[in-house]
């Protein structure tokens, strides 16, 4: 099934500005219909409206709320005027930030977001999105971009971290159309061969090497660095123009106390990242 379908959540922050052009390239790569979604509920704006409040007062308060989605909306459409009317969707929704993208994310062929960045604007920390989370809890591919990031993510080079687990696995399947696209695919393991632990017969360089994909193998030496840092710096040094990855091979809960791959490449990651969960 092709990408047809492709939502991004979109909220004017220098990282989901640089998803929605990410967004962009995709629809008219795929002739896709394409959505942006503003969530942004539990603003410090509309909370302060009591039922006790005066009418006018209270109207004065959500023309404060809608001022700031005016906006939001006519940045949208201005970075995605090249895309057929028909096919340009948007939603404005007042519902809690992460829970309304995850819900949405779910109906979706994938969804592209910004690194997790904090606002720098006063009582704007509502609009913010913490991506793997979307990831893990949509069970939806998700693309996330870092800000001012402006390269495509088709026809160059793409990394696959790989470790033969099922979220490795998963984003791999999911990731296929555009690994399909690539000039080349590396897969790459940290401290073991990518195809440590292979079935007779198969393995995953195979996989990709039957949908056409001119495919290499690497195994990376385990370091001081941590395995997301070890990732993201050998992309760079590669030129890759996206990196593939499971995420949450282990709980989200533990990821967050001790630290995990999924948790710090979502926070700095240098060049788009495709996750699955």
């Amino acid at each position: 099934m092709s990408i047809k379908n492709i939502l991004v959540a979109y909220n004017g922050l220098p990282g989901s500005e640089a998803a929605l052009h990410g967004a962009v390239a995709m629809q008219q790569y795929y002739d896709a219909h394409l959505t942006g979604l503003y969530a942004h509920g539990g603003s410090q704006v509309s909370s302060q409206m009591k039922p006790w409040m005066p009418q006018k007062v209270r109207n004065a308060i959500m023309e404060v709320e809608d001022s700031a989605s005016g906006e939001i909306a006519s940045k949208f459409n201005a970075i995605c005027a090249s895309v057929p009317a028909e096919k340009l969707h948007w939603i404005d929704n007042a519902g809690p930030v992460q829970q309304t993208v995850t819900t949405y994310a779910r109906l979706y062929d994938i969804t592209v977001l910004g690194l997790h960045e904090r606002s720098q604007t006063p009582n704007q920390s509502h609009i913010e999105i913490f991506p793997d989370r979307v990831t893990f809890d949509s069970g939806r591919p998700v693309m996330i971009f870092p800000a001012g990031y402006r390269g495509s993510v088709f026809g160059g080079k793409a990394v696959v971290a790989w470790d033969g687990g099922r979220a490795a696995a998963r984003a791999l399947a999911d990731a296929m159309q555009i690994l399909e696209t690539e000039v080349s695919v590396e897969i790459v393991s940290v401290g073991k061969s990518p195809i440590e632990g292979s079935l007779p017969g198969i393995d995953v360089s195979t996989v990709l090497a039957r949908h056409d994909v001119d495919v290499s193998l690497t195994e990376l030496p385990k370091s001081r660095k941590s395995i997301a840092d070890t990732l993201v710096a050998h992309c760079e040094a590669t030129g890759a123009g996206l990196l593939v990855m499971g995420a949450y091979e282990h709980s989200p809960l533990r990821e967050g106390l001790v630290g995990g791959v999924t948790h710090d490449i979502a926070l700095r990651a240098s060049l788009p990242v495709l996750m699955s969960h």
